[in-house]
């Protein structure tokens, strides 16, 4: 039985949790009403509602001692300006050696990409991965 009231409901919860798999809205859905609904249809009815499923965006916790060495390198190179013929444009993309990167998906509307609450702090460390660099230039 779909209703709006349903549908609001549903959003709620699923706001309240950014993080929440749709199991877990499934199971929470099921414990707030006493009916059962499909993974699938959880998502979409959140995909009709505009809520989606998206990875995170990752931020590495920054101490006030951090906030303060960033703060002083924009200062020094505020006046900065770049001879383009000596710029290079570089990119890395992490393919994992393992079927599941373990990410975390938070949902959220377009354009909250930047919101703290769908932001996931992470620490850097070693794991089973290839990285692909590639840079370009003006000469090559």
């Amino acid at each position: 039985m779909k209703s709006a009231r349903d549908d609001r409901h549903l959003l709620r919860i699923a706001v309240n949790d950014h993080t929440a798999s749709s199991r877990k809205l499934a199971v929470h859905w099921l414990t707030a009403t006493g009916i059962l609904m499909s993974t699938s249809s959880i998502r979409r009815r959140l995909l009709h509602r505009g809520l989606r499923a998206r990875v995170p965006l990752d931020r590495i916790p920054l101490t006030a001692k951090h906030r303060w060495l960033r703060l002083q390198w924009v200062s020094e190179h505020r006046a900065w300006q770049a001879n383009w013929l000596q710029v290079v444009f570089s990119n890395e993309s992490r393919f994992n050696l393992w079927d599941h990167d373990g990410r975390i998906r938070v949902r959220r509307y377009a354009g909250e990409r930047y919101l703290p609450k769908c932001g996931i702090e992470r620490h850097s460390g070693l794991t089973l991965r290839v990285m692909v660099w590639d840079a370009i230039s003006y000469h090559r």
